[in-house]
C-alpha cells in the first residue's frame, strides 16, 4: 500500500511544481508560507528540496521532500489547523511536550498547529502533507452529530494505512489527488466532495472528541483504561507479552483491551506491538553510540524472530535494517573528520 501510494502520488502531483532550490533561506520561506514559522537546519550540504502540491477549496495538499537530512523546529505555532503528514519514502521523527513519534511510508501522523514541534528528517524523505482548516473540521463535527464540538478537537496522533481504516482513507486520498490535479467536467463538485469525504472519515477514525461522543458509558472509560496498557506496552516492549498480560495490567478484558487498541491505532495489542518495536529499533540504529549489531539491537527491543526483521522493517520504513545502520555510521564518521 505505501509502494503504491508513493507511485500514484508522485504521478498525479508532478505537474504541480511549486518549488525546487537548494537554497535554505528560500526553501524555509516558501514552506512557512503554506504552514507554520520554523527554523530550517540542514544536516548536511546537498539540500535538493522540492514542493509539489495544489491548495483545492478547503484542503491544502503537497509532497515536500529535502533530499537532505534537516531539522525543522516550529518557532510560532499559531495557525487554525491541523496536518496529516504522511511519509511516501523514508522517515520523519516528530517530537513535541505530548511525545515522539517516527513515522515511515505505511504510517502518518497528525499535528495540530498550535502546539511546537521538532521534526528530524532523515535523508531521502519525503512525504505528502494534508493541510485541514479546523473550522472546517469543527462544520463537519456539527453535520455529523448535530452538536458543537467545544473549545478542541481531540485527535488519535497516528494513523496505520494498513489497518481497515487505513486503506479507505488511502482511497480517499487518492481520489481527492486524482481531482485536484487533473480536474474534469464538474471538477469543482467532485473535489468539495471528496474534501467532506476526507474530513469526515479523518474525525470518524481519528478523532476522540467524536468517539468518546457516540461511545457507551463502560467504553467512556476507555481513555484512561487505553492509557493505562499503552504505557505498560510502551515500558515492557522488551519482555514476551500477550494480550493477558496486557489486559490484566489495565484491568479489563482481552476482548475490551483488542477494541481499545484497535479505535486508539486501527490494529490489534500485537500488531502494535511490532510496530513499536520496529520503532525503536530503527531508532536506536540511526542514533547507534554503542556500535551495536541489529540482532544486537532487534534483541534488546524484543524482536526474537530475526529471520522476519528484515522484510518486516523494509515494509515499515522502505530499506532494510543493515542499511540504516550502514547510513547511521556514515554520518558518524562524517561528523568526526
Amino acid at each position: 500500500m505505501a509502494h503504491t501510494m508513493t507511485e500514484w502520488t508522485r504521478t498525479l502531483l508532478s505537474g504541480h511544481r511549486l518549488l525546487a532550490s537548494e537554497d535554505a533561506d528560500e526553501v524555509r520561506t516558501r514552506v512557512a508560507q503554506l504552514l507554520n514559522d520554523h527554523v530550517l537546519e540542514p544536516r548536511g550540504s546537498t539540500l535538493a528540496a522540492r514542493l509539489n502540491g495544489v491548495q483545492a477549496d478547503a484542503l491544502g495538499l503537497w509532497m515536500l521532500e529535502y533530499g537532505e537530512a534537516v531539522t525543522v523546529e516550529e518557532t510560532r505555532p499559531n495557525g487554525e489547523f491541523l496536518l496529516v503528514q504522511l511519509p511516501l519514502t523514508g522517515s520523519v521523527t516528530v517530537e513535541c511536550e505530548e511525545g515522539a513519534w517516527t513515522v515511515g511510508a505505511g504510517s502518518g501522523l497528525i499535528m495540530p498547529s498550535q502546539v511546537p514541534h521538532r521534526l528530524e528528517w532523515e535523508a531521502g524523505a519525503c512525504q505528502i502533507i494534508l493541510k485541514v482548516p479546523l473550522a472546517r473540521l469543527r462544520l463537519e463535527f456539527e453535520h455529523l452529530t448535530g452538536r458543537c464540538p467545544g473549545d478542541a478537537l481531540n485527535f488519535h496522533r497516528t494513523i496505520t494505512l494498513e489497518s481497515s481504516d487505513g486503506n479507505q482513507w488511502s482511497a480517499l486520498m487518492r481520489y481527492f489527488c486524482e481531482q485536484v490535479a487533473h480536474p474534469q467536467q464538474l471538477g469543482w463538485m467532485k473535489i468539495r466532495l471528496a474534501e467532506e469525504a476526507l474530513m469526515r472519515h479523518l474525525l470518524c477514525a481519528q478523532s476522540i472528541s467524536l468517539q468518546e461522543l457516540y461511545l457507551e458509558e463502560e467504553s467512556r472509560q476507555m481513555p484512561r483504561r487505553w492509557q493505562r496498557a499503552y504505557e505498560f506496552i510502551q515500558a515492557n516492549l522488551h519482555q514476551d507479552l500477550t494480550p493477558e498480560d496486557i489486559a490484566r495490567h489495565s484491568h479489563t478484558s482481552v476482548r475490551t483491551l483488542s477494541r481499545m487498541c484497535r479505535l486508539s491505532h486501527g490494529v490489534s495489542p500485537m500488531q502494535l506491538m511490532r510496530d513499536l518495536r520496529l520503532d525503536r529499533i530503527r531508532h536506536d540504529l540511526q542514533h547507534n553510540s554503542f556500535d551495536a549489531s541489529v540482532s544486537e539491537v532487534a534483541m534488546r527491543w524484543g524482536w526474537t524472530h530475526l529471520g522476519r526483521l528484515a522484510a518486516a522493517y523494509r515494509e515499515r520504513f522502505g530499506e532494510l535494517p543493515n542499511e540504516t545502520l550502514a547510513s547511521a555510521r556514515t554520518r558518524g564518521r562524517i561528523r568526526s573528520q
